[in-house]
């Protein structure tokens, strides 16, 4: 299968399934949720949608259990708008990249503001 129609298809499937999460599911245990990738195998078998959840852990596992329940309803969706012979299973994915480049820039911000100039300049760095 030609390797833009995939890109296509996943690019199609990440603006379903973002619509669909934010509009169509009532489920109270879905939580504030940003679907940042999805993953889709060259054969259309199978669709990781890779999902951010703002919370806490428990929030987090809440939220995880609400979109799988809706799995189903989500992947009928997708078939719809797909007009591909079969269609992928969906499963969801916690992306935490989102929250480790926030831990990674707040240890920057600690260790640059513990630094004897403040962080303000290099060591060996010429100023103008």
């Amino acid at each position: 299968m030609a390797r833009v129609r995939i890109e296509r298809l996943k690019a199609m499937i990440h603006e379903v399934a973002s619509r669909t999460i934010l509009y169509d599911l009532n489920d109270p245990r879905i939580g504030f949720v940003t679907v940042t990738g999805v993953s889709l195998t060259e054969d259309l078998e199978r669709a990781t949608i890779k999902i951010s959840v703002y919370g806490t852990p428990a929030d987090k596992r809440t939220t995880m259990r609400g979109l799988s329940a809706a799995r189903g309803y989500l992947q009928t969706v997708i078939a719809k708008c797909m007009r591909t012979r079969t269609t992928p299973r969906v499963s969801f994915e916690l992306d935490e990249s989102i929250e480790r480049a926030f831990e990674i820039e707040r240890k920057i911000k600690e260790a640059r503001a513990s630094d004897p100039d403040g962080g303000k300049s290099a060591p060996g760095a010429s100023e103008p």
